[in-house]
């Protein structure tokens, strides 16, 4: 009793299981563990890369909110590989998924650059494709998302928010989806 007076912690932490094995399953099953080591295989990063963006989209999924809060949430739940990642290691993953292609792996032409993200979402829409697979309709759904911080000088703008807050920058954030509802692409 007197420990807990004290505030003091007593016996071993709890820790939820659920959600990291549920999406754990569908992140190896659908690809994205495979695909995003064998991106940064070569690039000698001293971290587990695919381990941050996976908490990283755990954290999203669940409830939201920066990385800062990510890192914080993460301690939380039992999560393979997690234990060992820190803030920076989060920034970095994401600075990595957004970093442009060079030169030589832009589409002539196109409208807008390549970025890393654009190489995980090509690679994982070859691994599901088969012969009958039919893109003649594919829908595009979009939502607006407000941020904070200094992303606005590339991205973002002051506008309409559906979160009520028209001080903050809003980016609109678009999905393609094939027939069966499977997310082709995403942009910014």
């Amino acid at each position: 009793m007197s420990a807990l007076e004290r505030d003091e912690t007593v016996g071993p932490a709890c820790q939820r299981t659920g959600p990291p094995l549920l999406f754990e399953r569908l992140w190896a099953e659908s690809g994205y563990r495979t695909v995003i080591a064998d991106l940064v295989a070569d690039r000698g990063f001293e971290f587990a890369v695919e381990r941050a963006v996976f908490v990283a989209v755990l954290h999203r999924l669940m409830v939201s909110g920066s990385d800062r809060a990510c890192e914080k949430w993460m301690r939380d739940y039992r999560i393979e590989g997690a234990e060992v990642l820190s803030l920076h290691h989060f920034y970095r993953a994401m600075v990595w998924l957004g970093e442009e292609l060079p030169d030589a792996n832009q589409a002539p032409a196109a409208p807008a650059p390549r970025y890393v993200k654009d190489l995980i979402q090509e690679e994982l829409f070859t691994r599901r494709r088969d012969l009958f697979a039919d893109l003649s309709a594919v829908f595009l759904d979009t939502t607006s998302l407000s941020f904070q911080g200094r992303g606005g000088e590339a991205l973002g703008r002051r506008g309409y928010s559906k979160d009520h807050r028209p001080d903050l920058n809003q980016m609109i954030l678009g999905v393609v989806m094939d027939q069966d509802g499977r997310p082709l692409c995403t942009e910014m």
